[in-house]
Formats: C-alpha cells, sequence, structure tokens
C-alpha cells in the first residue's frame, strides 16, 4: 500500500474524470427529450456540480498526500500529477498569446 500512496492523486483523478464523465452522460440522455433549451442548463449545471465536487475530494486526497509523502519517489509522483494537471492550463495559454 505504502507504493500507491503516491499514486493516490492520480488515480483519483482518473476515477472523478470517469464518474464526471458518466455522470455528464447520463444527465444529457436523461434530459434529451426535452429539447436543447433545457438540456444545455441541465447538463452544464450537473458537470458544475460535479467539477465542485471533484475539486473538493482531490484537494483531499492531495493534501493528505502531501503530508504522507516520505520518499523520493512519492514526490516524484505527486509532481506527475501536477504536471498531467498543468499541461491542459498551459496548452489553453497558448491559444490565447498577447497582442
Amino acid at each position: 500500500m505504502r507504493r500507491l500512496r503516491g499514486a493516490q492523486p492520480m488515480l483519483v483523478l482518473i476515477v472523478l474524470v470517469a464518474l464526471l464523465t458518466g455522470l455528464t452522460v447520463i444527465a444529457r440522455e436523461i434530459s434529451a427529450r426535452a429539447g436543447f433549451l433545457v438540456e444545455r442548463p441541465i447538463v452544464f449545471f450537473v458537470w458544475l456540480g460535479g467539477l465542485l465536487i471533484a475539486s473538493l475530494v482531490f484537494a483531499w486526497v492531495v493534501r493528505r498526500s502531501v503530508r504522507r509523502a516520505d520518499s523520493t519517489s512519492s514526490g516524484l509522483l505527486l509532481v506527475a500529477t501536477a504536471l498531467a494537471l498543468a499541461s491542459p492550463l498551459a496548452l489553453m495559454l497558448l491559444q490565447h498569446p498577447a497582442p
């Protein structure tokens, strides 16, 4: 179990992404017959609520993992998790360069 301690944030992130995607698909399928003007806000609120809950759970897991990181490999796995989260943000910043 100690070997997986450093990988917990990455594993939790993958599980949360899968859950949020599944919830969004379910919300979209349930509200699809109501029409586009109803479906879009429902999916948006499910996505927004899911992101809020997922960010709280992820922050809790990262905080706990940082406190328990006792080896170099655990630290490197935490850095890999941070890079995996930062890379899409960096790509987004490249889409809108400063004038």
